[in-house]
């Protein structure tokens, strides 16, 4: 399996919560982002970085685009999100951040070194269901 591929004009909230914030790299909607605290902004996650940009500090999926600066709307663990018909993600399949930043990839695509944060599931119909802390153990994914 590779990274998904999202469909930016097609990412929707289907629902769960979210909040408001700035971007501090620049971000396309469906996007693995994580806040950096060290600069209070979301920039893009990635699985071969450090811990913090695997999403340690917080994460959720872009709910919009934007530039460096820019607000973004992110949906937050708890949130199913819509990635569109590109996407396809596989119902029961966990998503952490990839290599390349922004990306959502299975386990099959994460290396040796790389920092696994369990991020998302795949729900069927298009979308994902963002993971919280306990990963929503024993919970049925709707």
């Amino acid at each position: 399996m590779a990274a998904l591929t999202i469909t930016a004009t097609q990412v929707l909230l289907v629902s769960g919560p979210t909040k408001h914030g700035t971007l501090g790299a620049a971000v396309t909607a469906g996007q693995s982002i994580y806040f950096d605290s060290a600069t209070g902004t979301w920039k893009l996650a990635q699985g071969d970085g450090s811990a913090a940009e695997a999403g340690a500090d917080g994460y959720g999926i872009a709910l919009n685009g934007g530039a460096s600066g820019q607000p973004v709307h992110i949906a937050l663990p708890g949130a199913k999100v819509t990635l569109g018909a590109g996407a396809a993600p596989a119902a029961g399949v966990v998503y952490s951040p990839g290599d390349t930043a922004g990306s959502l990839c299975p386990p099959g695509d994460m290396g040796s070194t790389d920092k696994v944060l369990p991020l998302c599931i795949g729900t069927g119909s298009n979308a994902v269901k963002i993971l919280g802390e306990a990963y929503d153990a024993g919970a049925v994914i709707a």
